[in-house]
């Protein structure tokens, strides 16, 4: 028998794949998605290994965005009742999070870590938004559940995730955010990108990099 693997991704990205593989009637191997303890309310993800017939290795396909160039320009619906735009934020530092998907393990563990540092963040004189494609009631919901102070916006379709290079397409879900944070500077212009983030302790990441950009 051949297996379909899922290798080293977020566990948020692998049990949307696990889910995928599971709707289309097929068992899976899980290898190198380690368990999150950033909240007693959301279940970490065990590692499973299952019988399966076809292979698959999920790997998110990473494309470098200019540095010291303008930011993507978003506008869009968010948890706060309005839409809000990249453009609103000028004169700003920004921070912009990429997540796959509200409630899950890894995403919940990341809007609280960031929810802890948000004072912090604030006092640098940066707004932290978060972006995914859940739909903006799914966002409030989050938002109420773990007293989130900053918006959520929705990204039907994933179109300005894609435009981060921050898209993930799972087969019998759609598309997805993958998990990224970007530094945005008052002129709109991308001064640092996360590609690679650990959902607990990343809002310190942040902070000690706002630092180091602002100094």
């Amino acid at each position: 028998p051949t297996v379909m693997a899922v290798m080293g991704t977020s566990n948020s990205v692998a049990m949307l794949v696990l889910a995928s593989c599971m709707m289309a009637g097929h068992a899976f191997v899980t290898t190198g998605i380690p368990p999150l303890a950033c909240s007693s309310k959301v279940p970490a993800l065990s590692s499973a290994t299952h019988s399966a017939r076809h292979s698959l290795a999920l790997r998110s396909i990473r494309m470098a965005l200019p540095l010291n160039a303008p930011a993507p320009a978003f506008d869009l619906p968010s948890s706060q009742d309005k839409s809000l735009s990249l453009n609103s934020l000028s004169g700003k530092w920004a921070v912009v999070w990429f997540y796959p998907k509200a409630f899950t393990s890894g995403c919940t563990c990341e809007a609280e870590d960031f929810q802890k540092e948000a004072a912090e963040i604030r006092a640098l004189g940066a707004e932290i938004v978060g972006i995914s494609t859940d739909p903006v009631d799914k966002l409030k919901e989050f938002t109420e559940a773990y007293g989130l102070s900053f918006p959520l916006l929705s990204d039907d379709g994933g179109k300005v995730a894609s435009q981060y290079e921050s898209v993930i397409k799972i087969p019998f879900i759609g598309a997805v955010a993958n998990r990224k944070t970007f530094i945005v500077d008052p002129a709109g212009q991308l001064q640092f990108a996360f590609d690679s983030v650990s959902p607990k302790g990343h809002g310190a990441e942040v902070i000690a990099k706002l630092k180091e950009l602002k100094a």
